[in-house]
């Protein structure tokens, strides 16, 4: 590349840190991040998350219910999918009270998806 401004620099890992929001975060040693791929699913999820969103709310509230017995769910909203599960906005309104709720959370798949 033959611009002014720009150069190619070569990185030698030692360590590796994921800090990925609110109580996410870990370490990753410098073979795991070689020897890592893409998702394989991680291309496709947002057409299958909106075709579910689109077309299937009900059956994604079913999998809540199966998955998370006594949380009851009004909404559900698939945010994010990939080959080990995804992540879905819900709304409920807990029966103690009449303030409803809007969290995320994470439901696992029974295998690893490996393609769509």
């Amino acid at each position: 590349v033959n611009f002014g401004d720009f150069s190619w620099f070569r990185m030698n890992i030692d360590k590796i840190r994921f800090v990925g929001g609110f109580a996410r975060a870990g370490s990753v040693s410098p073979s795991e991040y070689k020897a890592a791929r893409p998702d394989p699913i991680s291309e496709f999820g947002i057409h299958i998350a909106q075709h579910m969103n689109e077309d299937h709310e009900s059956a994604t509230i079913a999998m809540i219910a199966n998955q998370i017995p006594g949380l009851d769910v009004s909404k559900a909203e698939i945010t994010s999918v990939d080959s080990l599960g995804m992540y879905v906005k819900v709304n409920r309104t807990p029966r103690a009270s009449d303030q409803p709720q809007q969290f995320k959370l994470r439901l696992p798949f029974p295998r690893e998806a490996k393609d769509r």
